[in-house]
């Protein structure tokens, strides 16, 4: 649970759940998540502050070594979202690599996509994809 306050006078909760089940490399996962905000600021500052947005979703995912100095983790989330009252799909989709590049060193490469579609429009207004990387150091 997190809760924000703003010197614009607005406040938020937001909440996070999630279950989850392995079977070796295999996992299986139930997320819930909720975003409310006290005043809806988004149509005069721009900035996203809906009083309604929920998403919930199942989760499939798979890690394990690709080979002993790599090791990567899929995941794909089938799910729906409420934003202003209106109900649609929410997917999305992960792939994350770690290599080892010496017993010091490790390298991730990042990519996810999702896709949170407005029934208005059939676009994209909340959903996009990024690519993250990260080098970590040990000493």
């Amino acid at each position: 649970m997190r809760w924000g306050s703003y010197n614009d006078g607005n406040s938020e909760w937001q909440s996070f759940s999630r279950l989850e089940r392995q079977f070796g490399q295999f996992s299986v996962a139930a997320n819930l998540f909720t975003w409310n905000y006290t005043n809806d600021f988004e149509r005069t500052s721009g900035c996203f502050s809906l009083p309604d947005f929920l998403v919930y979703n199942a989760e499939v995912a798979w890690e394990g070594d690709v080979f002993n100095f790599l090791r990567c983790r899929l995941a794909a989330n089938l799910g729906q979202q409420r934003l202003r009252g209106e109900m649609d799909n929410a997917n999305s989709y992960q792939a994350r690599c770690t290599a080892k590049i010496s017993n010091d060193i490790e390298a991730d490469l990042d990519y996810s996509f999702s896709n949170a579609r407005n029934q208005d429009t059939g676009g994209s207004a909340y959903g996009g994809s990024s690519l993250t990387g990260q080098v970590r150091i040990s000493f």
